[in-house]
């Protein structure tokens, strides 16, 4: 059995992310999105998301690089007087690995912003944060504890195969091998946490390596060396381009070869939470 969920991240951050997220899912190949609940077009995302129910929506925990839900004064100490998350993950991880006070305000915050989903309508399908933050020592306990508090089955856990990646695209070989160092460790110790909670992750996670540059050939390419398990890929359709037509990942994601190919290779696409 070769399962793929293919899933955009950045849902709800701009009404052109939104649109291409929703494109991607009603004439494509998409299977689930991460909707970030502060961001700017979040209400429009969930909304969009009605015309596509069979699109697999989870929450894009935020807390760097983003804006709160909260209220400044509840998350002073991990944002700023308006609310403001710092764009600097390093600073933010330093912050939250030396203050209790900043887990605490963290939780909250991400209650907040999982509750956000709910009363809007949605019933999230998984958990995951921007830029992977989720698996972030002092993060990873407090997200297994919130999905299994509000009964969501899957986290996901970046483990993007590096060997694949390298012989992809080796421009970048001193970039990802230190990714990898740092995040193999990372993971290992967020998939034993999500195995105590009960929670469901993928085997393997590609596009972490390959941010920002996802287009229609590193798609196929996943496909074709695609082992047997349960693997996710995810993108961000609508964040880069100024124009639909120029946007690399959304094509990706509504090619007709990359569908023949899933359906070649006897490769079921559905999202990873069951």
């Amino acid at each position: 059995m070769r399962q793929l969920a293919i899933t955009a991240d950045d849902f709800g951050i701009s009404a052109r992310v939104n649109a291409a997220v929703v494109r991607a899912a009603r004439d494509g190949v998409l299977t689930g999105t991460s909707w970030m609940a502060g961001g700017a077009a979040a209400d429009d995302a969930l909304a969009r998301a009605g015309d596509v129910p069979e699109l697999a929506v989870g929450v894009h925990l935020t807390f760097v690089m983003g804006r709160a839900v909260l209220p400044p004064r509840l998350v002073s100490a991990v944002a700023d007087d308006d609310g403001r998350f710092p764009a600097s993950p390093i600073r933010q991880g330093l912050r939250l690995a030396a203050s209790r006070r900043s887990r605490d305000q963290l939780r909250a915050e991400l209650r907040a912003q999982i509750e956000r989903c709910l009363t809007i309508g949605r019933a999230p399908r998984h958990l995951d944060a921007h830029l992977d933050f989720q698996v972030h020592p002092a993060v990873f306990p407090i997200v297994a504890a919130l999905a299994r508090e509000y009964r969501i089955p899957a986290v996901r856990i970046p483990r993007d195969p590096l060997r694949p990646a390298l012989a992809f695209d080796h421009r970048h070989a001193p970039r990802k091998l230190l990714e990898a160092a740092i995040f193999s460790i990372l993971c290992r110790r967020a998939v034993a946490i999500a195995h105590d909670y009960g929670l469901r992750v993928a085997d393997r996670v590609y596009g972490h390596h390959q941010t920002g540059a996802v287009d229609e050939r590193y798609v196929l390419d996943v496909i074709r060396r695609l082992p047997p398990g349960v693997s996710e890929l995810y993108c961000h359709p609508g964040a880069a381009a100024s124009a639909p037509e120029d946007d690399r990942e959304l094509a990706a994601l509504l090619s007709r070869d990359v569908r023949a190919a899933c359906e070649r290779a006897g490769i079921e696409r559905r999202h990873y939470d069951g």
